[in-house]
């Protein structure tokens, strides 16, 4: 294993957060809206009809002010998710910026001995990446449920498919992962023993 190679799981993992967290953007944004519509049409439906008969320019008045206030809190939940879109954009790009540049770097050692020992903490951080990328993806997938449930079309279609492919990718090294993880507690316990002996 090559830290090039961790470094691909590393950027992989980046995309699946971007996208999560994208997508939980825009479920925040069209259910602001949905809410902000379903109260509007309850004021508008239920309440206003029945005030109306007893106090018509008030309810004119404040059926004003509600239009003014929604008009005010759409603005405020675009601006919100506008702003959270730009540093999402922001720091995935400069994280995966980071990880390439280090990749780079940890390929272009000319030293040996260097070189060996980055690719030792290569193959022990590998396992870890890969349960990272597997966490991901399961974030991923619930981040784009959560922006169905809220009635967010998909920016595209290549973006909904990228958690379950990476799931299918990511499952040997699930289970390399798990494997690994049970030979090591093996050890642990074969060496405690030897130590209390």
């Amino acid at each position: 294993m090559t830290p090039q190679t961790l470094s691909s799981v590393t950027l992989e993992t980046l995309g699946n957060y971007r996208n999560a967290a994208t997508r939980a953007v825009a479920a925040y944004q069209q259910g602001g809206k949905r809410l902000l519509g379903l109260v509007n049409g309850a004021l508008k439906n239920s309440v206003y009809p029945r005030t109306a008969k007893l106090a018509p320019r008030a309810t004119q008045r404040i059926n004003e002010v509600r239009g003014n206030v929604s008009e005010i809190i759409v603005k405020g939940v675009d601006q919100v998710a506008q702003r959270t879109e730009q540093a999402i954009e922001f720091s995935s790009t400069a994280a995966a910026a980071q990880v390439s540049r280090l990749a780079e770097f940890a390929a272009g050692v000319d030293n040996q001995i260097v070189a060996s020992g980055l690719q030792a903490a290569s193959r022990l951080t590998l396992p870890g990446a890969r349960v990272a990328l597997i966490v991901s993806s399961k974030i991923a997938q619930g981040a784009n449920a959560l922006a169905d449930a809220a009635g967010v079309r998909p920016p595209h279609s290549a973006a909904r498919k990228t958690a379950p492919g990476t799931k299918r990718r990511a499952a040997p090294a699930a289970r390399q992962t798990k494997a690994a993880l049970k030979t090591g507690a093996k050890r642990v316990a074969t060496l405690g023993k030897r130590a209390a002996a």
